[in-house]
């Protein structure tokens, strides 16, 4: 299955970033989402669909393991990734 990276970023410390999977075509099915520092740390998100009302876009980001501190929120087709405390490069890929 294919990944696609979604973020390629130097953040600073608590420091946030929107992504528009919207405009790139990504609202659903999508299944995971998986960051990576420089130092091999990594955390991992699987996306978490709406299955009483099956709506588009609707669903969430259950963090499976975080090493990194970051934390994922998504809302109507874009998602919020907020840093931890210290500074780092993360980059994100998304498998949809």
């Amino acid at each position: 299955m294919n990944t696609i990276i979604v973020l390629s970023k130097d953040f600073a410390a608590n420091e946030s970033a929107v992504v528009d999977l919207k405009s790139w075509g990504f609202i659903n099915p999508l299944r995971a989402l998986t960051f990576q520092n420089k130092t091999g740390q990594s955390a991992k998100f699987l996306w978490q669909g709406d299955v009483i009302y099956n709506r588009e876009k609707m669903g969430y980001f259950k963090e499976i393991n975080n090493d990194l501190g970051v934390k994922v929120s998504h809302y109507e087709g874009f998602i919020t990734v907020t840093n931890g405390g210290g500074e780092q490069y993360l980059e994100g890929e998304l498998k949809p």
